[in-house]
């Protein structure tokens, strides 16, 4: 994994918002988004040694001279909702059963017609490249997290498209790609009832 991979990953899975992380390593929030986006990859060395720390991984590997591994979890954990790239409350875990797949899971509780009373539970890899066509978790200008269809048109348009025809036809051009963030790549579906 890339740097601004690592970076981002780790936020995310510490909860932390990059208001947060900026605080935190004493810098601004537009740098964290810069070294999320690979935009700054020279990161003076005593604040790349305050990131490694808050972030708890070695710096080393932040530089790319040792392995990143990534967490596995046994556990996944379900989120009642994702508010731009913060993780809301948590509300259940369930087994991983992919344990021997590489990545970092999360859950969000969707309602879906055919669970009317639990709705059912959305797997996404935090570490999965995203293509044209894939299923995400996607957040727009930092609101509740959807669940669509992402469609590459240009290098400056994206197209999210609802995954099972009903919901709203999204389509995004310039600076609107910029505000939007995604959180990760369909895994699979799994209902509250049958874990």
């Amino acid at each position: 994994m890339e740097m601004k991979d690592i970076i981002k990953t780790r936020r995310l899975e510490l909860g932390l918002t990059q208001q947060e992380l900026a605080d935190r390593c004493h810098a601004d929030r537009s740098t964290v988004g810069k070294w999320e986006s690979g935009d700054i990859v020279n990161i003076k060395r005593d604040k790349l040694r305050l990131l490694a720390s808050v972030l708890q991984v070695s710096h080393l590997a932040l530089l790319g001279a040792e392995e990143y591994v990534p967490t596995q979890k046994d556990k996944i954990i379900i989120y009642d909702a994702i508010y731009g790239d913060k993780l809301g409350n948590p509300i259940d875990d369930l087994k991983n059963p992919y344990p021997e797949q590489v990545g970092n899971y999360f859950g969000i509780k969707v309602e879906h017609p055919t669970f009317p009373d639990n709705g059912c539970y959305v797997i996404f890899n935090k570490d999965q490249k995203v293509q044209s066509g894939d299923i995400v978790a996607v957040s727009l200008n930092a609101e509740q997290a959807i669940v669509r269809k992402l469609y590459l048109v240009d290098k400056d348009i994206i197209t999210l498209r609802p995954v099972l025809g009903d919901g709203e036809l999204i389509n995004l051009v310039g600076n609107d790609v910029k505000n939007m963030n995604v959180l990760g790549k369909y895994s699979f579906t799994i209902t509250p009832f049958i874990k």
